[in-house]
C-alpha cells in the first residue's frame, strides 16, 4: 500500500494513479523522503518519483516526518531530497523561522545509523541535492555521502560536464550550463567516483555528482536540482533518469 501523507495531493495534481496498487513479488519498493522549507515537493515528485515508477518501482513517498524507519528492509531504493534541519513541522504550523529551524533535525543520529545499516546490507540510496546537508556531524548520512556540507554561495550560472568516469551515469550528457548552487564541502575523491563536475568564475570547480559502493549497497549523490527550472533542464533530467536506472539494477 502506498504511504499516505499530504503528498497525496501533489500526486493527484501530477496525474499519479489514484488507486492503491498491490505490490507483485518481483516489484521493487522505493521510498522518497522529499521537501523542506526551501525546496518544493511537487517538482521533486515529478522529476524523481515518477521516473522510479516508470521503471517499475512501487513507490511510497512522504513530505512530513512519518518515515517508516522500522521497515526500511522492505525497500530496494531510498531517495532523500531534504535538509537535515526540522523545517517541515514549523512550516506546516505557519511559524517557520530560519534561525529556529536550524536548531532541530527531523532525524535522530540513531535513525541516520539505521539508514546507514540498511545500505550496508544492500540498500540503494539516492541523496539528491540537499539530501546530505546539515545532518549530524560525522554521522550516518555524512558517512554515506563521504562528505560534509559547508553551505553554499548564491546561485549562479555554472558550466557542468561529465568527468568520463562511471559513463553509465552520464549517458547522453553533453556539457551544459544551468543556474544552480555549488555546495561547499570536503570530499575525498579517492573514496568515491565523481562523474559530474561544475565550474564557475565565482567558485571554481565543484563536484556535482559522485557514486560508490557502501558495504553491499550503493550510494549516489547528485547536487543539481535546487528548483523546478534546474530539474527540468534536459541534461539534469537525463542524469536523474540514468541514476534511477543504475540504482534499480
Amino acid at each position: 500500500m502506498k504511504h499516505v501523507t499530504a503528498l497525496s495531493v501533489f500526486a493527484i495534481l501530477l496525474s499519479s494513479t489514484t488507486g492503491f496498487a498491490s505490490q507483485s513479488k518481483d516489484q521493487k519498493k522505493g521510498l522518497a523522503i522529499l521537501g523542506d522549507a526551501w525546496h518544493a515537493v511537487a517538482p521533486l515528485y515529478k522529476s524523481i518519483v515518477k521516473k522510479m515508477e516508470a521503471v517499475g518501482y512501487q513507490m511510497d513517498a512522504t513530505m512530513d516526518n512519518g518515515v517508516p524507519f522500522e521497515t526500511l528492509e522492505e525497500y530496494h531504493t531510498i531517495v532523500l531530497s531534504r535538509y537535515g534541519y526540522d523545517n517541515i513541522n514549523q512550516l506546516k504550523q505557519g511559524v517557520f523561522q530560519k534561525a529556529a529551524g536550524k536548531k532541530l533535525r527531523w532525524i535522530t543520529p540513531e535513525q541516520e545509523d539505521a539508514i546507514e545499516g540498511w545500505v550496508k546490507e544492500g540498500g540503494h540510496l539516492f541523496l539528491h541535492h540537499d539530501g546530505h546537508c546539515y545532518y549530524s556531524a560525522q554521522g550516518g548520512i555524512e558517512r554515506l555521502a563521504k562528505t560534509n556540507h559547508g553551505g553554499h554561495p548564491p546561485k549562479v550560472s555554472v558550466s557542468m560536464k561529465p568527468t568520463g568516469l562511471l559513463p553509465e551515469l552520464t549517458q547522453g550528457i553533453a556539457p551544459f550550463t544551468v543556474s544552480d548552487e555549488e555546495f561547499r564541502m570536503e570530499l575525498d575523491e579517492t573514496k568515491t567516483t565523481v562523474f559530474l563536475e561544475s565550474y564557475s568564475e565565482e567558485n571554481g570547480r565543484t563536484p556535482q555528482g559522485w557514486a560508490h559502493d557502501y558495504g553491499k549497497g550503493k550510494v549516489v549523490v547528485f547536487v543539481p536540482g535546487h528548483d523546478r527550472y534546474s530539474l527540468e533542464h534536459p541534461m539534469v533530467d537525463q542524469c536523474i533518469s540514468n541514476i534511477v536506472t543504475w540504482l534499480s539494477q
